[in-house]
């Protein structure tokens, strides 16, 4: 069985054959009834059988389909055991990011493809959405006078297995088995595991009424907002700071999530205004210690190449397994830098240069 955006379903002989089975033509929602109500702007999926058969491994024969069915059933009922969990250290805070198993994250890759990435999301939210960036984020505050940025606690771990049921169930209308089903593959433990490719757009899906209310109550206030993940960002020309936060505060708590007032940053006239690590002041940039830090990578790349310069910085992440500098992964991690420099302000003539020169060292490593 093949869906298609036109809304065409393709049926083969053996997805007819198992179709056709008592177990399954024998439900309610087996009739034609449950596929012609079906949204076409979405795959129609009355049931986990129905599930099975599109998003699943094509298979030809019935017997083979049915044993899909079967571990379909098996990983939707305890995910858990689809997972592998290790911790990352990022802003010297420990992460866990949970990796599904192959065969959960080809279901998960499809419900993303087909699903997920069809649903319209709120045009607040800049992370996670194809053909935006940082810079198209912060640009949303350019020129402004204030500018008040929030955090939102543990996001991804606030979202849970009923916010995720509701988007599928309320917001994308299946039934309750298939929304049910679709929450299950996608929550680890009754929550949003980071490491699941369909867990960034549910977030934004998740987040969207919050968004939506906030949205309102800076449109009556002559406020910007924009958020990018967990970080949120507000500017005007004059802005009452505390009914603000106060605002914020109970609207997401309402939404289940929770501000970090450890990260309330307020920036009034006269200061640097950096938003997701940009400052957007008058024109956006990088910043110039970002900038220059840049530069003085260039300089010592240069003077002692590569390799030495490497081991000069003792950096523990650009080392291989045996101790020796790992050329390959500065070199990538450099060309990122300079490319985000570019993609901020692509004026800067200068950084065009440097990739060119670190693009060119990166071929002569591959040779």
């Amino acid at each position: 069985m093949r869906w298609y955006p036109s809304g065409k379903l393709n049926f083969t002989a053996a997805d007819l054959a198992v179709l056709s089975h008592p177990a399954f033509a024998s439900k309610p929602w087996a009739g034609a009834g449950a596929w012609l109500r079906a949204d076409p702007a979405y795959p129609p999926i009355p049931s986990a059988l129905v599930f099975s058969l599109l998003a699943g491994p094509r298979e030809s024969r019935p017997e083979r389909m049915w044993k899909q069915y079967r571990k379909l059933l098996e990983i939707a009922n305890d995910p858990a055991q689809y997972y592998v969990s290790h911790e990352i250290v990022q802003h010297r805070k420990p992460r866990t990011i949970s990796a599904p198993f192959y065969e959960l994250a080809q279901y998960q890759r499809w419900i993303l493809k087909n699903i997920l990435e069809r649903a319209p999301t709120t045009d607040f939210a800049f992370a996670y959405k194809k053909g935006l960036t940082l810079a198209d984020n912060a640009r949303v505050h350019l020129g402004r006078s204030v500018i008040v940025k929030l955090d939102l606690v543990h996001f991804f771990d606030s979202i849970t297995f009923g916010m995720v049921y509701e988007v599928f169930a309320g917001q994308l209308r299946y039934p309750q088995e298939t929304a049910v089903l679709l929450a299950n593959l996608c929550c680890l433990n009754g929550r949003l595991p980071q490491g699941a490719c369909t867990s960034p757009y549910l977030s934004n899906l998740c987040f969207a009424k919050a968004d939506g209310e906030l949205a309102g109550y800076c449109r009556e206030k002559g406020l910007a907002y924009s958020r990018y993940s967990d970080d949120l960002t507000f500017s005007g020309d004059r802005i009452d700071v505390k009914e603000l936060i106060a605002f914020v505060r109970e609207t997401v708590k309402k939404y289940g999530f929770s501000l970090n007032y450890r990260k309330i940053h307020v920036d009034g006239k006269g200061r640097r205004h950096r938003v997701t690590g940009i400052v957007c002041n008058e024109k956006l940039n990088a910043g110039a210690d970002y900038r220059r830090k840049v530069r003085q990578e260039i300089y010592y790349l240069r003077k002692y190449g590569a390799a030495d310069h490497l081991r000069r910085r003792n950096d523990p992440a650009y080392r291989n397994a045996d101790g020796t500098p790992c050329v390959e992964r500065y070199y990538a991690a450099l060309l990122g830098r300079i490319s985000f420099i570019l993609q901020v302000d692509p004026e800067q003539e200068e950084f065009w240069s440097y990739r060119d020169y670190v693009r060119d060292l990166m071929l002569r490593a591959a040779e």
